[in-house]
Order: C-alpha cells, then structure tokens, then sequence
C-alpha cells in the first residue's frame, strides 16, 4: 500500500500544472474540454490522468512495475486510479453539484 501512496504522489506531481504565465482561467479552461464552466467526473479523470497515459507506455491501461519510477511498485490500473480519482473529485465538490467549479477544482485537495 505505501509503494501505491507513492506512486500517486508522482502521479499527481506529474500531472498538468499551472505554467509561468498561464493563468488560472487558462488551466481550468484546458481541463473543461466542453467549455461549460464546470468540470464533470469525466473531465476531471481525463485531465489528473495525464501522467498515467505518459507513463503507460505500452497503453494497456495498466502501469506495471517497469513503467513506473518507484522502487517495488505495485500494478495500477486506470479503472483503479480512476476510483481513486472519483473520490477525490467528491471529496472537491464542496457543494455536491456533480460538478467542480473553477474555484473547487483549484483548491487544495481534502
């Protein structure tokens, strides 16, 4: 299980990070691909997989120990992360719309 935390915390260090001079706006904007101000669970899983599609370099859907970068990794699925990622989106949905605003989805993770 430790080997799993680390591998997320690369997972999320290596996820598409605001840039010296994107703004706020621009980062959301990239990640509501249908532009309606809100992103769905959907959205939200594609944009925080992006490290996990770079590391896949096979594209299986599964990261296996060698295409990961943590000593011991243990297997990780995208159905897995996916779950994982369908919690942290409910745990920033602080209005329990469905849907993260700007502002929830650019707070910090809880």
């Amino acid at each position: 299980m430790k080997t799993n935390a680390a591998l997320l915390s690369l997972l999320f260090l290596a996820m598409p990070a605001i840039s010296p001079g994107q703004s706020r706006d621009a980062y959301f904007g990239d990640a509501d691909l249908d532009r309606d101000g809100r992103l769905s669970l959907t959205e939200f899983q594609d944009w925080m997989s992006y490290a996990f599609r770079q590391m896949d370099a096979n594209r299986d859907g599964v990261l296996a120990p060698e295409e990961q970068h943590v000593p011991n990794a243990k297997r990780l699925t995208l159905a897995e992360l996916n779950a994982r990622q369908a919690e942290q989106f409910r745990r920033q949905d602080k209005n329990r719309d469905g849907f993260l605003s700007q502002q929830e989805f650019l707070a910090p993770p809880g």
